[in-house]
């Protein structure tokens, strides 16, 4: 029997249906923690008197920590589990991100940033490799499009904590509101570890207890083998993992590069700077049906058409952006922008964790999401530069070229995993 079929016939609906709220509750945090620079970091910038590097700074301080907590949590989550690992991230994550709302020091600021990243950002290939391990071949793109389809709430989440309260009172309570991390960590101790880890891990009986279910069948394991991130770069598995870590650097640098000085964005694009905020809402307010349709496609077409789509679609709306200038066409191509971009993350997270092996899928999702952060680091000063300049269209048809070559080299290079069992 394989893992596809076992796990179909052991894992309930309510317990994929309860670990994906879980699991997006966690997502959900995240996203807030990251979305959260778009509405304080020019409030930062005035209380603080940054300039605009310094500022830069701060924001990719936050991917500084992902990154390390990614690429770490990857390897930690492989050996140890996908449930402790989450845990203890999750609290990391919480615990510094309120911590942040009560410093009075930049530096400091940045340094409970770098902490809570590293939280953060490790809970998220964590958070994705278990749920992945909880779901047969049918549902597998659908639900972990779900999943991703949180990170759209977690950012409408803190844009109605700062639009409705925040912005009134002070710029700390968005950070003290993102305690509510602290509730999907203590839901985690009430799911069991991922099944596929326990047979990995020789503990049949412990997935034989946790799952109501008594193993007669011989189960075709994964081969086992040494799990280094050099492993991704070996025969059979170089050409996809180039083609991964640039669809996932794309993403990054289009994504970050956009939203985390976005207001600054519609400032230079002569957007009045109280309509800032709102358009700033309504973005992300549009990454929901973008989710949604990812959804929809991933199923219907596949995985390398829903990419190459998404790709092309925010390669066109980008160009329309940055040559559109008066009010009612900025705020349309914005939510369009915003509905392309984030679909296509939504099919990055789904399509990443079907290409590997279960003994390196929690290493490639780190790996990728490692370098996810490298270009989150650069993607603030890559905007900064041209909104200094006055340039931020040409920084937007960049973004936009960046785009059109991912999506094209991943529709040529990158297998078909639609209705495939996975390892």
């Amino acid at each position: 029997m394989t893992f596809d079929l076992l796990i179909e016939k052991t894992v309930s609906q309510s317990q994929r249906n309860y670990l994906l709220f879980i699991t997006s509750f966690g997502w959900a945090i995240v996203s807030a923690y990251v979305m959260i620079t778009s509405f304080t970091l020019p409030l930062l910038i005035d209380e603080w008197q940054l300039s605009n590097v310094f500022a830069s700074t701060i924001a990719s301080s936050t991917f500084i920590g992902m990154f390390v907590g990614t690429l770490s949590a990857g390897i930690i989550s492989d050996y140890f589990g996908r449930k402790k690992s989450a845990i203890f991230l999750l609290f990391i994550g919480s615990l510094f991100s309120v911590l942040s709302g009560f410093v009075d020091s930049p530096t400091l600021f940045m340094v409970f940033r770098i902490l809570s990243g590293i939280g953060f950002g490790g809970s998220m290939p964590v958070l994705n490799a278990y749920l992945t391990e909880f779901l047969n071949v049918s549902i597998r793109g659908r639900y972990l499009v779900y999943l991703e389809t949180s990170w759209a709430f977690g950012s409408i989440f803190i844009a109605i904590i700062h639009m409705f309260l925040a912005r009134n009172i002070t710029w700390r309570l968005d950070y003290l509101f993102l305690g509510v991390g602290f509730i999907p960590l203590l839901l985690l101790f009430t799911v069991p570890e991922s099944p596929k880890y326990l047979l990995i891990k020789d503990k049949k009986e412990e997935f034989e207890k946790s799952f109501n279910y008594k193993i007669k069948e011989e189960i075709v394991l994964p081969k086992k083998e040494k799990v280094t991130i050099n492993a991704l770069f070996k025969k059979g598995y170089l050409s996809r993992t180039l083609n991964v870590f640039l669809l996932w650097f794309t993403m990054s640098v289009g994504y970050y590069g956009i939203f985390v000085w976005v207001k600054g964005i519609l400032a230079q694009k002569g957007i009045d700077v109280v309509l800032t905020d709102w358009y700033t809402f309504y973005m992300f307010l549009a990454q929901l049906p973008g989710y949604l349709f990812a959804a929809y496609l991933i199923e219907k077409i596949g995985r390398r058409k829903s990419v190459l789509f998404f790709a092309l679609g925010t390669t066109i709306s980008s160009i329309i952006f940055a040559a559109v200038s008066s009010n009612l066409m900025v705020l349309i191509f914005s939510l369009v922008v915003s509905i392309f971009c984030m679909g296509m993350w939504g099919l990055t997270y789904a399509y990443t964790p079907e290409l590997y092996p279960t003994t390196m899928r929690g290493t490639a999702n780190g790996a990728a999401g490692a370098l996810t952060r490298l270009a989150g680091f650069i993607a603030p000063f890559y905007t900064s530069f041209f909104l200094s300049r006055n340039l931020i269209n040409i920084g937007l048809i960049g973004i936009a070229f960046l785009f059109a070559v991912t999506g094209i080299l991943n529709f040529i290079f990158l297998p078909e995993t639609l209705k495939k069992e996975i390892d």
